[in-house]
């Protein structure tokens, strides 16, 4: 989790895995901070056996899973009854952050299909599931071609954007981009733009793009932002293994040049199957 969670219960020795974004939780905590924190990505077949069975002898409380099989095993019980059960088994949520889930959960009963599927889209782009989110968004596009919510289209378009660039489909990204920014004039969509485009383009272009649109203001805050995005990469690890690989091509010791792109490459692979699952 990407949270520093207090545990009070015994975490468990075995994780519970969410089928569709493959996050694990530990702990009772770390269970009901997913499911507060994503309301549209839990379905109530994830709420099933596998689930009650970690609670009764992972985590080890079985009150607690024996509450869940009898609402599961009851007429008329619905997810949020389930997800409730769990919020409310001990205090880790407030009475009235409990109200508010479930009011939230109440809410998205009258979203429309639209909606309801950008929320799932946008909880898979949270989770870096890139290519899960793209194909969501597409599908939203494709099959409401006559939607008139201008700020959903918009909205979808940005996100659609930031899923295709994190995958380097570049131009693509760039004209997601610039579709969400024709429909609302949002800023933020224009700044994304030409933070995209400023690491393809000279600044002289970039410059001259901003003044078309009238946000030369925007310029020296991309290049901070480009700037402090090249020592955030500088100290990862996978930079470093790139710089070692280099080193050793440099150096003509081609064998541990090609020994070090090829464990650069499975990162990079691994990291694009995980997005896949």
């Amino acid at each position: 989790m990407a949270k520093v969670i207090l545990c009070e219960t015994s975490p468990a020795t075995t994780s519970y895995i969410f089928p569709n974004t493959k996050i694990e939780v530990f702990s009772y905590e770390e269970l009901c901070f997913y499911i507060y924190n994503n309301i549209a990505l839990i379905s109530e077949e994830h709420i099933g056996m596998p689930m009650f069975q970690w609670i009764r002898n992972e985590l080890k409380l079985p009150e607690l899973a024996d509450i869940l099989m009898r609402l599961k095993e009851k007429d008329g019980t619905d997810l949020t009854d389930l997800l409730t059960a769990i919020l409310t088994y001990r205090e880790y949520y407030s009475i009235d952050e409990v109200k508010e889930f479930i009011l939230q959960r109440e809410r998205m009963r009258n979203l429309s299909q639209a909606q309801f599927r950008k929320m799932q889209a946008d909880g898979f782009l949270r989770y870096h599931k890139y290519l899960k989110a793209l194909s969501i968004y597409d599908e939203i596009l494709e099959q409401n071609p006559d939607m008139n919510n201008v700020k959903l289209i918009a909205a979808i378009y940005h996100n659609r954007a930031v899923a295709l660039a994190n995958n380097f489909e570049l131009v693509q990204a760039l004209d997601s981009y610039m579709k969400a920014y024709e429909l609302t004039g949002n800023q933020k969509s224009i700044y994304e733009y030409l933070l995209l485009m400023a690491t393809m383009r000279d600044r002289n272009e970039i410059e001259r793009i901003a003044k078309s649109y009238h946000v030369e203001d925007m310029v020296e805050n991309i290049y901070y932002a480009i700037s402090d995005a090249e020592k955030d990469v500088a100290g990862s690890m996978i930079y470093h293994k790139m710089e070692k690989a280099i080193y050793h091509y440099e150096k003509n010791n081609l064998t541990d040049f090609s020994k070090r792109l090829d464990t650069v490459m499975e990162s990079l692979k691994t990291e694009f199957r995980s997005q896949m699952e």
